[in-house]
């Protein structure tokens, strides 16, 4: 009894000390969390400045900032944007870089790998080291980029960290130019689809033949006869489960570091407008983050003011609007990258082209890992571009890519367009650009215009750059590029309204394809649009949160009309579940059931007609703009080849019943829970989210979200497995009227700063989520009204 009471006592002191222990690490937490949030208030000295910085926070955490010159404006914005997003800026740098495993040890290795041979801070550094050799860059854009990262670095050697330098144990270095260019590079690869394409389409063609692959595709070739036999064509391409690709990019989704997917964005003319003035609403579509991939801030001096949506490790904005122009983007989706394969004589270090041998150029990388030795490894460079051999299983492909043109330079080309004086300027600056492909659109007070940013190569009427080429031959070589007047562009259409959304445009050449979204957010966008003649901002807040694609109408009542449950038992089984969806407004809302059911009934059909794809196939062709037009195709057409193979009646039955059982495993039995909230959810992940302890406290999430992939409220969910679980949406909502372009309307997902104890760090989430908008200021009276801190640097 002695022992088992000296026991308990002895158990209660170590309980004891382990909660004393407990409290002592989160106060110790707290404290540093503390004392590494961003300076709001009082005065604080920074080094060449020529004269103080004021920066007014408003009431949602926006700063604010007031400069004599922009060389002050710029080092202060460095300074100002470092306080908020220091760790967003390394983990930035280090994936554009290559150097994750660094911090995360040999988890970011393919990462890593990917990114050090897609050399995507080497070739800017040739770009960049030319342009300084020859005196080629703009003085003063070159002394405000120069200032910005000077600003980043006083602030970063002030040894005000954030937690989660402590928590990876992150030895600080300076920030320059080049960390800015290769993020650029960052978010151009994630718009091109060529590496996962290619490899994956040559594959199917080998197996399934040309028909099949046709129908597959974004853009059929429409010469090739549907009533041909399949060619089986000889191609060594193989698929494979596993590549430093595939765990790279598995590896970029679990950190939460965002990649770029697709846009909105649409213009009004004053002439449509109810103010009488030009409207631009923008909302680019990104990789759901936290904190999320826009920092806003407006800058002001008496020569130059805007209020910019900026990328982290770049000084320049890549969307803002001023009192008197805005500009926005959306990606293009032009295919500006392909995969050649090379012949390669390693003997003599070597590659074929046009039965003659040319040398290639090696490079050596040392990738650092955390707790083990280096690792070296070199790439090889060809003229089509580098060899992909330490990424991908396929030998001897070379990625040839716009990007690596000499002459691309895409921060001169967002800081000139940030400078224009006028349309004319502005269009000019656009013309410049070579990577990434983006829309521009474009409204002052007079006008409105969308240009294409970017170079586009031209290729032979044969060409199919969906597949790997061919780099020996000569035979699929570029002819050349469009010139930028050659490109679809429009300047005040007479019918007032301008629209893109990822899909091809509609003057673009037609012997050229590319990698387009499916055109359900153009052609909804395009008809909505067109039915009222004057649109208010408030009208146009409704259009860019609404849930709701017209293509879904058509593709449900082929799929209602196609599926008759002969057996009477069988059909009075699923009556209930058929009336939900008769009745749906094909509003993809939280508490709707419908969108459940028809969401999960197009996806249990896809799985089906693709059972001839490996598992592999299947998840890496989800993941492609070409899946959902490809389902389309197979629905709408009751002639397509799809049928040929498979009983269209027998598809559709058999997918609802495997639907039924799905949500019922998911959800429960009753129907009345099957919300399309508790399926459609949305995770804003941190890098550190990806251990367990630490996810509880720097996710957020998981949030039901209405919306759904090619809705306007365009929300993307990942896998074709389980719950719809939301990768990728809105990163912001812009609308700007030209009448009253000081007090614009916005929001972004979770808020404007990355500190856990920050009043502005998940302050506009449930305003996210519900659909609404903030007021973006430019006007000084309306910001003092609005002011929640004030910091003065001196």
């Amino acid at each position: 009894m002695e022992y088992l009471t000296r026991k308990k006592k002895s158990f209660k002191r170590l309980l004891f000390l382990f909660l004393l222990l407990l409290i002592t690490i989160l106060i110790g937490f707290y404290l540093y969390l503390r004392s590494s949030l961003p300076p709001l208030d009082g005065e604080i000295s920074l080094l060449r400045l020529t004269s103080p910085v004021k920066i007014i926070r408003d009431q949602e955490g926006i700063p604010h900032l007031y400069a004599k010159n922009k060389q002050d404006l710029y080092r202060a914005f460095g300074f100002t944007i470092a306080s908020e997003r220091l760790f967003q800026m390394e983990m930035s740098r280090r994936m554009a870089n290559g150097e994750l495993a660094e911090i995360i040890g040999p988890k970011g290795l393919a990462s890593d790998k990917m990114f050090r041979t897609f050399r995507l801070r080497s070739s800017m550094q040739e770009m960049f080291d030319r342009k300084i050799k020859n005196g080629l860059f703009n003085p003063e854009m070159l002394g405000l980029m120069e200032a910005f990262y000077d600003g980043v670095n006083q602030f970063q050697n002030m040894g005000n960290l954030p937690i989660e330098f402590k928590l990876l144990n992150i030895n600080p270095r300076p920030f320059t130019p080049m960390d800015g260019y290769s993020f650029v590079g960052l978010m151009s690869f994630s718009f091109a689809v060529a590496t996962r394409e290619e490899p994956l389409f040559s594959a199917l063609r080998a197996r399934l033949g040309d028909e099949w692959i046709n129908e597959m595709r974004v853009d059929k070739i429409p010469t090739l006869s549907t009533k041909e036999q399949p060619r089986r064509i000889v191609d060594k391409t193989r698929f494979f489960k596993s590549s430093y690709l595939t765990e790279a990019m598995k590896n970029i989704e679990e950190l939460g570091l965002p990649l770029f997917e697709g846009s909105n964005g649409w213009l009004i003319a004053g002439k449509r407008s109810a103010s009488g003035f030009p409207i631009l609403s923008n909302d680019p579509h990104i990789s759901y983050s936290h904190p999320g991939v826009w920092f806003e801030a407006h800058l002001k001096s008496p020569d130059f003011e805007t209020y910019g949506h900026f990328l982290s490790n770049i000084p320049f904005p890549v969307l803002a609007h001023n009192r008197e122009r805005g500009y926005g983007f959306t990606m293009s989706l032009v295919d500006d990258m392909d995969l050649f394969r090379e012949e390669l004589n390693p003997k003599f270090k070597s590659y074929r082209f046009k039965d003659k041998q040319f040398f290639y150029k090696e490079y050596l990388e040392v990738i650092k890992v955390k707790g083990e030795a280096d690792v070296k490894m070199n790439v090889l460079v060809t003229q089509h571009g580098p060899i992909l051999d330490e990424i991908l299983p396929e030998k001897s492909l070379a990625l040839s890519w716009v990007y690596y043109n000499p002459n691309n330079d895409p921060l001169t080309s967002l800081y000139n367009m940030g400078n224009a004086k006028s349309m004319a300027e502005f269009k000019a600056a656009v013309s410049t650009g070579v990577s990434p492909g983006l829309n521009v659109l474009y409204a002052d007070k007079s006008n409105i215009a969308w240009w294409m940013f970017g170079e586009i190569p031209l290729r032979s009427p044969r060409a199919q750059s969906d597949f790997i080429q061919n780099g020996a031959t000569g035979n699929d070589e570029y002819l050349g590029s469009l010139t930028f007047l050659q490109k679809p562009h429009l300047e005040n259409p007479e019918n007032g309204i301008i629209v893109s959304a990822n899909a091809r445009p509609e003057s673009f050449p037609s012997d050229q394809r590319g990698d387009w979204q499916p055109n359900d957010r153009y052609q909804t966008i395009k008809t909505l649009l067109n039915q009222k003649s004057k649109w208010s901002v408030d009208d146009i807040k409704e259009l860019q949160t609404l849930s709701f694609n017209l293509e879904n109408k058509l593709i449900l009542d082929e799929l209602l009309k196609g599926s008759q449950f002969d057996n009477l038992w069988l059909k009075s089984t699923y009556t209930d579940y058929f009336n939900i969806l008769k009745k749906w407004d094909y509003i993809s809302s939280i508490d709707s059931i419908a969108p459940s059911l028809y969401f999960t009934w197009c996806r249990e059909i896809s799985k089906i007609i693709l059972s001839d794809l490996k598992p592999e196939e299947q998840k890496a062709y989800a993941g492609l703009p070409a899946s959902w037009i490809f389902f389309k195709r197979a629905v709408l057409d009751p002639q397509s080849i799809v049928w040929t193979k498979y009983d269209r009646n027998k598809v559709y039955k058999d997918a609802f019943i495997h639907t039924i059982e799905s949500l019922k495993q998911i959800l429960g039995e009753d129907s009345r829970e099957w919300k399309w909230g508790l399926l459609h959810t949305v995770e804003f992940k941190h890098p550190l989210g990806v251990i367990p302890v630490l996810g509880k406290f720097f996710n957020l999430g998981p949030f039901g979200i209405s919306g759904s992939y090619n809705d306007i409220n365009n929300q993307k969910s990942s896998g074709i497995e389980g719950a719809f679980n939301v990768s990728v949406g809105p990163s912001t909502r812009r609308i700007i009227d030209f009448a009253h372009p000081e007090q614009a309307f916005g929001i972004l997902p979770i808020g404007e700063s990355s500190h856990l104890l920050s009043p502005f760090y998940k302050n506009q989430l449930q305003r996210f989520i519900a659909g609404e908008y903030r007021t973006e200021l430019l006007d000084d009276q309306l910001i003092n009204a609005q002011n929640s801190h004030e910091l003065i640097l001196k």
